[in-house]
This record gives C-alpha cells, structure tokens and sequence, in this order.
C-alpha cells in the first residue's frame, strides 16, 4: 500500500512538473508575441513572428499571425503605392490646367484693358475673370497640396529670421486690411531666428494670412513671442458666426466655415497642419467668443 502511495505521488509530483513546465512555456510564448507584435507597429519592421518551442497550437497561431501580417504589409504597400499614383495624375493635371488658364485669364485682361466692352457686356468679363481666378487658385492649391503631401520635396534646412519674414507676410495684408477698415493688432517680437525650410515656413504663413483674409471681420491680430523653450506664432481674427466653427475639424481636407462667402478650396489650413508636421511643428485651433486663432508652437 505504501508502495502504491509512494508511486502514486511520484506520479503527481511529475506530472505537477510537466504541467508547471507548460505553464510557464506558454506564458513566456505570450511574452514573446506581445513583444513581438509591439515590434510590428513599426512599418519598416519585417520579421516573422517566432515561438520558442514546437507546441502545435502556439506554432500554427504564429503562422496564422505572420500570415495576417504580411497580408496587411501588402496592402500597405499597394495603397502606398496607389496614393503616390493618384498624386502623380492629380500633379500633372493640375499642372496642365493651370497653364490654359493662365492664359485664358491673361486674354481677358487684355480685353478689359482694350476698353472695347460697355454695359453688360463688362459686367459678364468681370465675372469670367473672377470665375478664372477662382478657378487658377484652385488648381494652385491642389497642385502645392499633392506635393505637400506626397512628401516628395526635399526639406533644406537653414537659420531663418521668423520676425522679419512674418513682418513681410503681415505687411502684404495692408490692401484688404485698410479696404474693409480692419483694426489690426500685431506684437511681433523682434530677432527671433529658427531652423526650418523657408519655403514650407513661407507657405504656412502665406496659408495663415489668406485665410484670415477670407474670414476676419473686424479684427486680425498676428503675436510672435518666443520663451526657453519653443517660439509661439498666433494669428487670430473675428468671425460672422462662431457657431459654424468646429476647431476639430478646421485641419481637414475641405472643410469650410458655413458663414464663408469667399472662393477658395478649404485646404489653407490642412496645408499648414501638414507642413507643421513635417517641420516637427504643433499647430492647434481656438475659438473664444467670435475670436478664431491658431496657434502655432515652434
């Protein structure tokens, strides 16, 4: 009997090891896929999933997760490959469409100009000019919005005075602002220097002032300021209705204020956000009362 209790707990205890061997096999198995599947979120990793023993079960989950991976590896790169595709054929159309137009506006500057149109017939080339206007601004914007995102364009980086070529953007505003008697409000620290590609810096302030351009109603103010660690560049003005204003939405593609009674595609302010981001830039929108602003934190 003792003999047979003996065998009995011999068993046990062996089989408690196997089990407790097991265990502790497939709890390191998970350990090694978390880990595993946090290298995955980075898309340049490309290594298999692997296991640490031969147990059935754990081997065909790897393979069925390597299997999902590279299925979802490909249709990334397919869809990388499709956008790169469209931005190309959107670039080149933008380009061929521009340059008809360019022309066909240049044709009905040279009639306004003869003075040979009287009456309605001035008043319908005023619209046609306009109408090519609009039209030239959006094929501009579309084709600067395929390369802006495409990411195509090689960023040179070099020591640029902020303060004085955001005086230089603010100063070009002088027509629209003294047009429509709007109080104006600029405090532009003096000196403030920082690295960054000029030209996508001259777009983002450029898309800033066209469009406050298009929605101040009384007021526009510029702030440049700079602390320990970051400089901050705010451009703020009044608006029609504030409640057609969603701050969670003014950085999409496309969208535009309801109180908008101007052209324009509503890509001024997705531009930004995306040379922002390139820049290493934080680009965020406010809205306080009827005063619009963003803020950008260099």
């Amino acid at each position: 009997m003792e003999i047979l209790l003996g065998a009995v707990c011999v068993c046990l205890i062996v089989l408690s090891a196997v089990l407790l061997r097991k265990y502790l096999s497939v709890k390191r198995n998970i350990r090694s896929f978390s880990q595993e599947l946090e290298k995955l979120k980075d898309s340049g990793y490309s290594q298999p999933l692997k296991v640490s023993d031969f147990d059935k079960d754990i081997v065909e989950l790897a393979v069925k997760v390597n299997e999902h991976t590279d299925i979802q590896r490909k249709l990334a790169m397919e869809y990388d490959e499709s956008r790169r595709q469209l931005n190309t054929v959107i670039s080149g159309i933008s380009h061929d469409f521009r340059t008809p137009l360019t022309a066909s506006l240049g044709y009905l500057q040279m009639i306004e100009k003869s003075g040979g149109l009287t009456g309605k017939s001035s008043e319908y080339l005023s619209i046609a000019m306009e109408k090519n206007r609009y039209l030239k601004e959006l094929s501009d914007e579309f084709f600067e919005l395929t390369k802006t995102e495409s990411g195509g364009e090689e960023l040179a980086f070099e020591e640029v005075n902020l303060s004085n070529l955001l005086t230089e953007a603010v100063l070009e505003q002088h027509s629209w602002i003294s047009a429509r008697n709007i109080a104006a409000d600029f405090s532009i620290s003096e000196g403030i220097m920082t690295e960054t590609d000029r030209h996508c810096l001259t777009r983002i302030l450029s898309n800033l002032m066209s469009n406050s351009e298009k929605y101040t109603v009384d007021r526009f103010g510029v702030t440049l300021s700079r602390s320990d660690d970051h400089i901050r560049l705010r451009v703020e003005n009044t608006v029609a209705d504030s409640e057609s204003v969603d701050t969670d939405r003014v950085f999409e593609p496309f969208y535009r204020m309801a109180s908008r009674t101007t052209g324009g595609s509503g890509l001024g302010l997705y531009v930004v956000k995306l040379l922002c981001n390139r820049l290493g830039w934080d680009a965020k929108a406010e809205m306080n009362g009827n005063i619009f602003s963003v803020e950008i934190i260099i």
